[in-house]
């Protein structure tokens, strides 16, 4: 029955009699046929998949006899009274062993062999509680399943997010301390080789950093997925269409203060942003952590970034003036297309433009991050501040 529901259909027997109903409301003219050994249903109605045409087709389990029996249509749905041939008990209604999907028990008409009324009241509310406890263990099964899935997505959730943090952790340490302490040991002998010694950690760690973006995008972290997108974007743009392409720009000053500012803007911000070592802490519970430790990272988590992100714009804005004069003599990226020409050095001095707005947003966005951060903290201190006061008032009375 191609585009035809199957209502459900609750049976039940006497000793000599069936009875079914047919869960199909506002029926009007049923097209039922029935003889001695099935029954074909099919009619227009409101069931449980809504206003639509419905039908069934049942071989019985034995006889019955078409001619006493019959059946009528009332608003609540069509019942059928079947009356069987050989007057006894059966031992289920169709023929097929196995009891059809839409095929239910009806409780209220429900009669075995040897009941009495007062037999087949208790046997009804055993049927019932029976019921009603396998209902409850299978929903109880079901929660423990669901908690099960849950609590070993959570486990994968957070290893993994603590695996991709460390991983970050240690690439930009690597990068900031290889930067300082060369620096340190070889002074401005130390720019010509900075992309030697850490560019290819720059470039893995950058392109680690779209990572940011999809944990945010799907869930893994509570946070907006446009502004590490924003600034990823902005960084590798830095970093694979300015200086990558251009080995002139690998030994000049400004991309080793450029990569020391984004390592120490990555170390500072994801130690104390709940990423990386810190995530660990958060794993076991920040009240393991000292309280001075806390306060500490609480306060440079939302602190250290104002010096350092317009450094690190300024220093971007400072990679891009610079690289402007080896493009245009080199003309890499820029193409003549009939009478059109892409001019790259124009555009990238149109992205200087780019970087004002985009570091603009972030450093609002960073603003209003820190002042919630300061209400939330001024919130909390009023009110432990109202709890002592209390206590202090119910220990004098």
């Amino acid at each position: 029955m191609a585009g035809v529901y199957t209502p459900f259909v609750y049976w039940a027997q006497r000793k000599d009699k069936l009875s079914l109903k047919v869960d199909l409301r506002d029926v009007s003219d049923p097209n039922v046929q029935l003889d001695e050994y099935g029954l074909t249903f099919r009619a227009y109605g409101f069931g449980a998949k809504g206003q639509h045409e419905y039908g069934f087709q049942m071989d019985f389990f034995k006889q019955v006899d078409p001619e006493k029996s019959m059946y009528r249509t009332t608003p609540q749905g069509v019942e059928f009274m079947l009356m069987k041939q050989d007057k006894q008990w059966w031992g289920r209604l169709v023929e097929q062993e196995k009891r059809p999907g839409f095929l239910k028990v009806d409780f209220d008409k429900w009669r075995d062999e040897g009941d009495s009324e007062s037999e087949a009241e208790e046997e009804k509310a055993k049927r019932l509680e029976a019921y009603r406890q396998e209902s409850l263990k299978k929903f109880e099964e079901e929660m423990k399943e669901e908690m099960e899935s849950r609590a070993a997505i959570k486990y994968l959730k957070t290893w993994w997010l603590f695996a991709y943090n460390f991983f970050q952790f240690m690439g930009y340490s690597f990068i900031f301390f290889s930067c300082v302490i060369r620096y340190m040991m070889y002074h401005r002998d130390s720019f010509k080789n900075t992309w030697e010694f850490t560019g290819q950690m720059v470039i893995t760690c950058q392109l680690m950093s779209f990572l940011e973006y999809v944990h945010a995008e799907v869930g893994l972290v509570n946070s907006k997925p446009l502004f590490p997108l924003l600034q990823t974007l902005g960084r590798n743009f830095i970093l694979f269409m300015v200086i990558y392409p251009e080995e002139l720009m690998y030994p000049l000053p400004v991309v080793t203060y450029l990569f020391t500012t984004w390592s120490c803007i990555e170390v500072v911000r994801y130690i104390f942003r709940f990423r990386y070592p810190f995530y660990l802490f958060n794993l076991i519970g920040k009240e393991n952590l000292p309280a001075k430790v806390f306060k500490v990272s609480q306060w440079l988590r939302y602190t250290i970034w104002i010096p350092l992100y317009p450094l690190g714009f300024l220093l971007e804005a400072y990679c891009i003036f610079t690289a402007v004069p080896y493009y245009e003599r080199s003309n890499k990226f820029s193409y003549q297309f009939d009478k059109v020409r892409f001019h790259y050095p124009l555009m990238m001095k149109l992205y200087l433009m780019m970087l004002a707005a985009g570091g603009t947003m972030l450093m609002k966005y960073m603003v209003r991050q820190r002042r919630r951060k300061a209400a939330v903290k001024r919130g909390k201190e009023r009110e432990r501040s109202a709890q002592e006061k209390a206590a202090a008032h119910q220990h004098i009375d």
